[in-house]
């Protein structure tokens, strides 16, 4: 009779013990999405650092990788194997540039620059120029209108 009771308070005290330890989460910044990261955005030069990343990330993806798959099946296809050669030597750089890019301006390395710049208010000097060219870009904008 002692040892079933003795054996649910080891239990019962283990189990408390073990649900007090507190782990930090891990952040799944794929998952992250613009929203998500407008909610860390100081002021309007971290919204324009949010859209200078995820611009670069998109024109990445579709304008500069996208023409390799198509080359690749011009030169599997006997007739046109000749322009499938031509695509590829202009489309392989592309690719490369395009991979290039996307690794650059990742979502890990954006929240990472967000978070530094709502501690210290400054931006990396790679970023910062970016970011000043797309809101000069933004103030002529709104002149226009």
């Amino acid at each position: 009779m002692n040892k079933p009771i003795l054996l649910f308070a080891f239990l019962f005290l283990n189990s408390a013990l073990f649900c007090q330890t507190t782990s930090v989460e891990k952040i799944n910044y794929r998952k992250l999405t613009y929203s998500d990261f407008t909610k860390i955005a100081v002021n309007d030069t971290s919204i324009a650092v949010i859209d200078l990343f995820f611009s670069k990330k998109e024109n990445a993806m579709y304008n500069q990788m996208s023409l390799l798959p198509l080359s690749i099946v011009l030169f599997a296809i006997p007739p046109s194997r000749l322009i499938g050669v031509g695509t590829a030597v202009i489309s392989v750089p592309l690719f490369l540039n395009g991979s290039y890019t996307l690794v650059k301006y990742r979502k890990k390395k954006l929240y990472k620059v967000l978070v530094d710049y709502k501690k210290t208010q400054t931006l990396p000097q790679w970023v910062r120029k970016r970011a000043n060219k797309l809101l000069v870009r933004y103030d002529d904008l709104e002149m226009d209108y």
